[in-house]
């Protein structure tokens, strides 16, 4: 080989040795602006999941913290609610408020059970009796009924006379209370001739009277104390139109309150000529009397708490042995 054929060889040689070093330098070049740019873009990825990640974690906190907060809300909204539910002594009410919470299991309503007594709904459950006591407060009466309700562990519903309510029917109305019988009014002044003058409700009297007994209750308890139920005086069958419309009945719905009669009574208001005079007829006066109706396992007995009570007072432990000896459960009105 000569001299020129070696040379050509050489300057081929480095030839192809430059393009490997710039194959080498390019190659070397796009590596490194690979990793560089998807090391940029990896960066980007791990930034985006840390920040969507510190973003849920701060929405969970807020809801975790709203919870929180709604359910700090909402304790103390019930605490307050539970606690307007007691009367003016600490006493748990029901949700009517015409008794105590621990009452509730044997209340009823009063439309429905006034319903029952007068046919006007069918009934088939079991035997029920409310023990009713009109007229009171009455001091040395009313006690001495609430001592035998207590004795016999039975329930009753007073139906008070308003102006019977002051500081001295205090103490009364809260042991009703207390001892799980329930509270309804009896009008404020019991008088025939303001309420149905000419045998006609005069409906702004029943009204007026209704409001202020409530009222006197409501000093006497506290404000959350309430009573859904009404007893006309003489009962809603001895006056006329109590029913039609804008009187008395719809004047007291619009109070919130329920009227209600009876369908057995003792006797102990009769007039004198009918009234029992001793502890055998007026128990036979309570059996005879609901013997006429046609429900008679629904009883609601009319009896007094007032002045010169004292058969009623002396009655009364027969008259519970002799329900609870035909199957009856006791209940309260609401």
């Amino acid at each position: 080989m000569n001299n020129e054929e070696k040379i050509k060889v050489m300057k081929n040689r480095r030839k192809k040795r430059r393009r490997r070093e710039n194959f080498i330098i390019i190659t070397a070049v796009f590596l490194a602006l690979f990793v560089f740019l998807g090391g940029k873009y990896a960066l980007g990825v791990i930034y985006q999941n840390k920040k969507q990640t510190q973003n849920k974690e701060a929405k969970t906190g807020n809801s975790k913290e709203n919870t929180e907060t709604n359910t700090s809300e909402k304790q103390t909204e019930n605490s307050k609610e539970n606690a307007e539910k007691k009367t003016s002594n600490g006493l748990e009410l029901s949700e009517s408020g015409s008794h105590i919470k621990a009452a509730d299991s044997y209340a009823y309503d009063t439309a429905e059970i006034r319903d029952y007594i007068m046919s006007k709904k069918e009934y088939t459950g079991k035997k029920i009796v409310f023990l009713t006591f009109d007229d009171g407060v009455t001091p040395g009466i009313t006690d001495k009924v609430l001592n035998i309700l207590k004795e016999k562990q039975v329930p009753a519903t007073f139906f008070i006379v308003g102006k019977t309510l002051n500081d001295q029917a205090k103490p009364y109305l809260e042991r009703e209370l207390k001892e799980g019988h329930g509270i309804a009014i009896h009008s404020f002044s019991h008088d025939y001739n303001k309420l149905y003058p000419n045998r006609v409700p005069n409906v702004s009297v029943i009204k007026q009277e209704a409001e202020k007994t409530i009222s006197r209750l409501k000093e006497l308890l506290g404000e959350n104390f309430n009573t859904g139920v009404w007893r006309y005086p003489g009962g809603h069958m001895s006056w006329k139109g109590l029913d039609t419309a804008g009187n008395g009945d719809e004047v007291l719905k619009s109070l919130g309150l329920e009227w209600i009669d009876w369908n057995s009574l003792s006797g102990d208001a009769e007039p004198q000529k009918v009234r029992p005079t001793n502890k055998d007829e007026m128990l036979k006066y309570v059996k005879t009397s609901l013997s006429y109706w046609k429900q008679q396992n629904v009883a609601v007995v009319l009896m007094h708490d007032s002045q010169g009570k004292n058969l009623t007072v002396e009655t009364l432990p027969s008259i519970i042995d002799y329900f609870k000896s035909n199957g009856y459960e006791f209940g309260i009105l609401k």
